[in-house]
């Protein structure tokens, strides 16, 4: 499969819908496979990305990804994206990973009037454990989903369902919640009702609600709650983020977390 050719493609549909102005000389993409990982890595950041050796690449599940973005700390310097080549990807599938990689860069760049999220509030900033680690949270759930987000709307393949095609998925990723990827599969959850065709052609927060109550699937006060931050987020500031909006995302994860975990301590304990 020719990657760069598909890489070109994603780089000019981003760049014509966001108006962004990526170009293959400034964002570098390099490949790798489950059996050269480590070395590409290393290598790969060495030359363009130093402060991401600093990563815990030697961890199991570290390399669990299709793709992963990069970005430069250095004004005008390169920003790049790591693709995983053994992975039977199709040709839509892969300007899709694409995409989403490519918002990752965008929004890291964007969120915060070009200054690093990250580096400024989830690494020193709160004054307690337990308000850092709700911070990380919070951003963890939020840059993956207005990602996919961003990589669903410039994607032309792909098709926007109405919510009682999601039920099904939406409720495994409920019972994923209690996991320790919970982060992931809220933001997947967030996702899939966002870019549902009920809620994604309203502006009007009570419209989608009354939508998305009819699953009958949301039953946690702190559900609907994070729906709504985020449709108001994406219908108002959409990239650009605050601690407090980041925090309050943290907030209702956390306390998700907890309901789920005490839902599936009753069940078992009624199954006993």
């Amino acid at each position: 499969m020719d990657y760069q050719r598909y890489f070109e493609r994603a780089i000019a549909i981003f760049n014509e819908n966001v108006g962004a102005d990526f170009t293959a000389d400034n964002v570098v993409l390099d490949y790798l496979t489950s059996d050269n990982q480590k070395q590409v890595f290393e290598r790969f950041c060495t030359e363009y990305f130093p402060y991401r050796l600093k990563d815990p690449y030697e961890e199991e599940g570290y390399f669990d990804f299709y793709a992963t973005a990069f970005v430069s700390k250095e004004p005008g310097g390169k920003d790049g994206i790591l693709l995983h080549t053994d992975i039977p990807y199709t040709p839509a599938e892969l300007i899709h990973v694409l995409l989403h990689e490519l918002a990752h860069i965008f929004c890291l760049h964007n969120e915060l009037d070009g200054a690093s999220f990250y580096d400024t509030y989830c690494e020193g900033y709160a004054d307690t454990s337990f308000k850092d680690g709700q911070i990380n949270a919070g951003y963890a759930v939020w840059r993956e989903c207005i990602a996919e987000i961003i990589a669903r709307e410039l994607d032309e393949s792909w098709d926007i369902p109405p919510l009682g095609m999601k039920k099904q998925m939406l409720a495994q990723l409920r019972q994923e919640l209690a996991l320790i990827g919970g982060k992931l599969a809220m933001s997947q959850i967030l996702v899939e009702v966002i870019t549902s065709d009920e809620v994604e052609r309203n502006r009007d927060w009570e419209t989608a609600k009354k939508h998305i109550e009819k699953l009958r699937l949301f039953d946690m006060p702190t559900e609907l709650p994070m729906i709504e931050l985020v449709f108001k987020q994406l219908r108002g500031p959409f990239i650009q983020i605050d601690i407090d909006f980041i925090s309050k995302v943290g907030s209702l994860y956390l306390e998700t977390i907890s309901l789920s975990l005490e839902k599936l301590l009753a069940e078992r304990l009624r199954e006993n």
